[in-house]
């Protein structure tokens, strides 16, 4: 089986939100969602995403956020930024960037007055810099777009292994026989039918949320053909801002808002309320079936944690190596922090201690706090839709319960799965950071459980228990030959 691991990307994200500055009086901030437009067949839809961490709005974050990154550089702590603090600021690429590398790297041109200063008074207030982050994309869920590439050929495999009786169609008998069929071209023997095992050097998903998503504005003709394509539109922050109106009407001309501020009003069709954490645990899932397009969607793990902790230990050994015995005394050199020392010597003596850098260190912690990411998937097809853990491979109990995964989602006609039926699926993965996988974050259940299941599946096969036979059979309540979690939690076996 092949899976994709996800690396670190650089984008240019654009604005996704606007929100006032939190009430540092209110016990929690309402948040502020991000809405999507979806063009689903004849109907148009809105989606709302209401993102937190650990409990926590992800604008009341940013929010915070821009607070401490003025406060930081604010030098002589007068309430505003001078032209030569307005320099020492990351621009709004290297905080996006952030995303990937867990600190702001030295990138994108150095600021000026003239990028912030709106009201020509020769200073940069608070509202200024907040305003510069925002129009440039940050202040909320950070969003990426791609196509999944492999989709209509794993629904060409699938079709052809599970057609046994070459009739060209696969009937709810063969569909129920899928998990025996299909064991055989399990390569790896992990009792899971992966991706690769399917189509031969086939890497699932093949694609990241590595082009841009932005509010549309008044020239789309640049846009990537990816994006163009999609039938998802992100919404401005601005309910007056009608460009996403005309490039809806552009995509599908069956809609055409005469109102779109009117539109904007109205309840939305499906809320998604996701809470990430670096702790783990469940989160609330997207599943909205529209009458053409469906959209799934689901927290993942994110990288964000491990990119600010393998950031903060580099850093730390750059400052503790021993100077070399010919440096001046008394003066560390630049040596690979160079450049970091004008922007972290808060007290101007030109070098660069330790307590400076655990300052500019914990800055960094409270970027990338705010760093959701949301991995949007366009192209889903028949393997999307069973592959419920979106791991990349269909599990025993996936395929057992294909038949009524699909019956559900009104892909059968004559007594059997058609194809064309299969809606066009949308994946979109939230997770704190660039995701490490597109795996759900859905594992559960006691410790021994979570050991013995080997694959990932969520599930413990008699193969995987090394308990007594006996013992599993006992546990094993619907007798289906597989202990879930649930189970597993309603006992505890020694082992």
């Amino acid at each position: 089986m092949t899976r994709f691991t996800f690396g670190a990307l650089v984008l240019g994200l654009a604005a996704v939100g606007l929100c006032p500055a939190a009430d540092p009086g209110a016990a929690k901030p309402a948040g502020v969602p991000v809405g999507f437009a979806l063009l689903d067949g004849d109907a148009l839809r809105r989606i709302e995403v209401r993102a937190e961490v650990d409990g926590v709005p992800v604008s009341a974050i940013w929010d915070e956020t821009f607070a401490k990154l003025f406060a930081y550089f604010d030098r002589n702590a007068d309430g505003a930024l001078d032209a030569k603090e307005v320099t020492l600021l990351p621009p709004a690429r290297a905080l996006r960037q952030s995303l990937g590398s867990g600190f702001t790297p030295p990138t994108g041109p150095v600021l000026t007055l003239a990028d912030l200063d709106r009201n020509g008074d020769i200073k940069v207030s608070l509202d200024e810099l907040v305003a510069y982050y925002r129009a440039n994309g940050l202040g909320n869920i950070q969003v990426g777009a791609g196509t999944l590439p492999a989709s209509a050929d794993l629904t060409a495999a699938l079709v052809k292994h599970l057609d046994t009786n070459s009739d060209g169609k696969v009937s709810e008998a063969e569909w129920r026989a899928a998990a025996d069929v299909l064991k055989a071209l399990d390569k790896n023997d992990d009792e899971l039918i992966g991706a690769g095992e399917l189509v031969p050097k086939a890497v699932y998903p093949g694609a990241a949320g590595a082009l841009l998503l932005s509010p549309p504005g008044t020239d789309t003709t640049g846009q990537p053909a990816a994006v163009a394509a999609l039938p998802l539109v992100l919404l401005p922050a601005d309910p007056k801002d009608a460009n996403w109106a005309a490039e809806v009407a552009r995509r599908d001309p069956r809609h055409k808002v005469t109102d779109a501020a009117a539109w904007r009003q109205k309840a939305a069709d499906v809320t998604w309320a996701v809470n990430l954490s670096d702790k783990g645990g469940a989160s609330d899932r997207l599943a909205f079936a529209g009458t053409a397009v469906r959209v799934d969607g689901w927290a993942a793990p994110g990288k964000a944690g491990e990119a600010a902790a393998t950031a903060r230990k580099q850093f730390v050994a750059q400052l503790d190596a021993p100077e070399p015995a010919d440096a001046p005394k008394g003066r560390r050199p630049a040596g690979g922090l160079g450049w970091l020392t004008p922007i972290a010597d808060r007290d101007g003596d030109g070098t660069l201690d330790r307590k400076e850098l655990d300052g500019w260190l914990d800055l960094q912690a409270q970027i990338m706090r705010g760093q959701v990411f949301l991995t949007v998937l366009d192209g889903a097809g028949l393997f999307e839709l069973l592959d419920a853990n979106h791991d990349g491979a269909l599990s025993v109990r996936e395929l057992r319960g294909a038949w009524d995964r699909l019956k559900a989602a009104g892909c059968v006609a004559d007594g059997a799965v058609a194809p064309a039926k299969v809606p066009r699926g949308v994946l979109c993965a939230a997770s704190l950071g660039y995701p490490r996988t597109l795996a759900a974050s859905t594992r559960g259940g006691p410790a021994w459980f979570v050991a013995m299941d080997r694959n990932g599946d969520g599930d413990v096969s008699r193969r995987e228990f090394t308990g007594p036979a006996a013992v599993f059979d006992t546990l094993d309540l619907d007798k289906d030959g597989l202990l879930s979690a649930e189970e597993a939690g309603k006992a505890n076996p020694k082992k």
